[in-house]
């Protein structure tokens, strides 16, 4: 019998108000660049830079739908569910039009891109979609058609691709006339609103095939450069540098190549916390996500979730572990074993898979690396008695896998005596815990 399968509930991204429930204080972030934004009349390229789970989607979301009741003209474009297209030109110009409505430029504007997008895919390209695509779907009267064209397509591929190619050739000046008139049209539109720039946002441009994401970045460059459009690209910096090296070779100089794109970079801000720990907004996070699995107040809850809390600062925990962190005790509830240690299990086990698999099979490395971690941030940290407590029972835990000493020291001896209420001895402890947890999660 397969395992089980915990899909996490799919969570409305914007309420009825842009950033309600704005647990982060990212409405203050929005606010800012939003002035910042109405002062590029040139027009500009900025990406939102963020590790995947730390909120980049809710946060465009909603400050697209800020901008938009500032009446801006805004778009929206998951990049990911859009990369089957065969140029993203066709994508950004559809996108363009759509918002244009029955402006009077909207015919003139889509022949002019029409012509671009039969000069920038060829044609014998189209010709083999078109014929596979038609093929695998099953339409009548065309397998005989299919597999003719196919057992032909390298000799009819190249010669097509060269008679596009001298075609090209050929045309050139006009090629570059047609993107000067494009790039016209589309700026008459934009100033049509000349204190309010279009505003474009991109999104899960990193999740997108390397080629595609690349093309995108160069599209906008060279057809959408124009005054009064700002793209916001909202992306993970470090997976779209390997896009770009994945296209042009691992010796390109992805940091140098984005930055002849994007005009600037700015890092989704996570929750500072100095010297002093300071989790109230997190906790408050936890929380509404615990809501939204009909997780009320009780003594046993709140221990794991104060513990979660705190292992957010501890751990480095992203929003989304958050999310699966109490998908996770979703499942193991009701629970009767230490919630607090169970926290920490399941925060671990999220966020740090690999060592926690180490942990798991007793490898004394891994013990060590993450007591040293716990208690470089407790020493760091100036919280509650009782977190004070929580942090040194934990490394006290992974002491005692290290040492392997006989005597156990409070404040760990506590849980101890009490799993041992349930026949889990010291050294069973992390498999027992992982054994309440232990399932298979897709994430949407």
């Amino acid at each position: 019998m397969s395992d089980p399968v915990l899909a996490l509930p799919r969570f409305s991204v914007v309420g009825e108000q842009p950033f309600q429930d704005d647990l982060l204080n990212r409405k203050q972030l929005a606010i800012h660049l939003t002035s910042y934004l109405n002062r590029l009349q040139a027009g500009a390229v900025v990406a939102i830079d963020a590790s995947w789970g730390e909120g980049k989607t809710w946060f465009g979301r909603n400050w697209a739908a800020h901008l938009k009741n500032e009446s801006h003209k805004v778009i929206y474009i998951d990049a990911f569910e859009q990369d089957y297209i065969e140029d993203p030109f066709m994508l950004l110009s559809a996108e363009i039009l759509e918002v244009m409505g029955e402006d009077d430029l909207v015919p003139n504007l889509t022949e002019t891109a029409t012509n671009i997008a039969k000069a920038l895919v060829p044609m014998g390209t189209k010709m083999i979609v078109n014929t596979i695509g038609q093929w695998a779907l099953g339409t009548s009267n065309l397998s005989d058609k299919a597999k003719e064209f196919l057992e032909g397509a390298v000799d009819d591929g190249a010669e097509v691709s060269s008679g596009w190619i001298k075609d090209r050739l050929t045309k050139h000046a006009g090629d570059k006339a047609l993107m000067q008139q494009f790039k016209e049209q589309l700026s008459e539109f934009a100033n049509t609103d000349p204190e309010r720039p279009i505003v474009i946002f991109i999104d899960e441009l990193d999740r997108c095939k390397p080629t595609f994401a690349v093309e995108l970045i160069e599209r906008i460059k060279h057809f959408f450069d124009v005054p009064n459009i700002v793209f916001v690209l909202l992306l993970n910096r470090n997976q779209l540098e390997k896009a770009v090296k994945g296209v042009y070779g691992a010796e390109t100089d992805a940091a140098l190549y984005l930055s002849k794109f994007v005009n600037f970079f700015f890092k989704l801000p996570k929750e500072e916390i100095g010297e002093t720990l300071r989790y109230d907004r997190t906790k408050r996070f936890v929380l509404s996500v615990a809501k939204m699995y009909k997780f009320g107040n009780g003594q046993q809850t709140e221990h794991f979730f104060n513990g979660i809390a705190l292992l957010t600062v501890v751990l480095d925990l992203s929003l989304r572990d958050i999310e699966r962190c109490i998908a996770l005790y979703a499942f193991a509830h009701p629970h009767q074993l230490s919630n607090p240690l169970l926290a920490y299990v399941t925060a671990l086990k999220v966020s740090k898979n690999a060592l926690f698999k180490r942990i798991l099979v007793n490898d004394i490395r891994a013990h060590e690396l993450v007591k040293e971690q716990i208690d470089v941030m407790n020493a760091r940290l100036v919280h509650s008695p009782n977190g004070d407590r929580y942090l040194n029972a934990l490394s006290q835990w992974h002491q005692y896998h290290i040492k392997k000493t006989d005597e156990v020291p409070e404040p760990f001896r506590g849980y101890v005596h009490h799993l041992g209420n349930y026949d889990i001895g010291t050294d069973q402890i992390f498999q027992a815990l992982n054994e309440e947890i232990d399932l298979r999660m897709e994430m949407y």
